[in-house]
């Protein structure tokens, strides 16, 4: 079995579609079904379920999929096991973040550690929602994630902490901009967008709006931060999010951030994450203390758990 083949047949089960995966290799839509059947055929039983719009494995296609990703991880030790001795003059470093950590902060920190270590490639992965950064990395897409409280996901490692609690943000001429202090009763009444539920901001919100039983609704509901941080800059609507999802607007005035008084809502936190178990080749170990500083330079106190951060069940 090639691992072109398998490979391609791994694109199209995790993305789910072969169109998908033509698009992710960059090639015709074509070569990804004449590779999974020269697969199907060496293999001498079907391993996707024809017929379906969607790729669904068969039970043999589930098992090559395993396999494949089990070679996978064993190569990754190996390149870990032998940057080690190039000490860190090559590697590679796969980062999910959520897209409100995108700014300059972040990119003085990339820039800086890009300097520093030039010989290691950086692929930092976009996500929409911080649910999203969490399969990536639990499905080993990414070493390492950045995102707005995590779930309590038994696959997940808590590796640095630092509590970001949510505000009420507006263009710095809104009618709220000056109050030093908000109840979510005092933004009843003025218009409001949000982030669509599936972000853990939304979620939170509606905890809170349950418990003190009071509903805030948006006009204006997007996946996308960049657009909910155009409209305060444009209109009269405010959104909540964490601080740092908006700093530098802040710092430059554009925008004002009103703290939240809820007894509600919890304290929340953007974390740095990994899988549990998985063992960090060397290259992604080492952002791990630029990440850390950077999220320190964000404000409030740097949770780090006593925890071990290599394991060596699985790499």
């Amino acid at each position: 079995m090639q691992d072109l083949n398998l490979r391609y047949l791994y694109e199209a089960a995790k993305l789910g579609s072969m169109r998908a995966a033509a698009d992710s290799l960059g090639v015709a839509v074509s070569s990804v079904s004449r590779q999974i059947s020269q697969l199907e055929a060496e293999v001498g039983l079907a391993l996707v379920e024809h017929g379906r719009r969607n790729i669904k494995l068969t039970e043999t296609g589930q098992l090559l999929i395993e396999h494949y990703s089990d070679q996978l991880r064993l190569y990754e030790a190996f390149e870990a096991k032998l940057s080690d001795i190039k000490g860190l003059r090559s590697g590679r470093i796969l980062l999910a973040v959520g897209e409100g950590f995108i700014g300059q902060p972040l990119s003085s920190m990339l820039v800086r550690f890009n300097a520093k270590h030039s010989g290691l490639f950086i692929n930092i992965h976009m996500s929409a929602s911080s649910n999203e950064v969490v399969q990536l990395v639990s499905d080993d897409d990414a070493h390492l994630g950045l995102v707005f409280q995590s779930a309590d996901d038994p696959r997940i490692r808590t590796l640095a902490s630092v509590r970001q609690p949510l505000c009420a943000l507006m263009r710095s001429g809104h009618p709220l901009a000056n109050r030093r202090l908000l109840k979510l009763a005092d933004l009843a009444g003025y218009s409001l967008c949000l982030p669509e539920s599936s972000f853990k901001t939304r979620q939170l919100l509606q905890m809170a709006e349950t418990d003190e039983r009071l509903s805030l609704q948006p006009c204006i509901t997007t996946n996308s931060l960049a657009l909910l941080k155009s409209l305060l800059g444009t209109g009269d609507f405010y959104t909540i999010l964490p601080m740092l999802a908006a700093s530098s607007e802040i710092q430059s005035g554009q925008l004002s951030a009103v703290p939240i008084a809820s007894p509600a809502l919890p304290e929340a936190s953007v974390q740095l994450i990994s899988r549990v178990g998985r063992r960090l080749p060397p290259a992604p170990l080492r952002m791990i203390a630029a990440l850390t500083a950077y999220l320190e330079s964000c404000g409030g106190h740097i949770d780090m758990p006593k925890i071990p951060i290599v394991a060596s069940a699985r790499s």
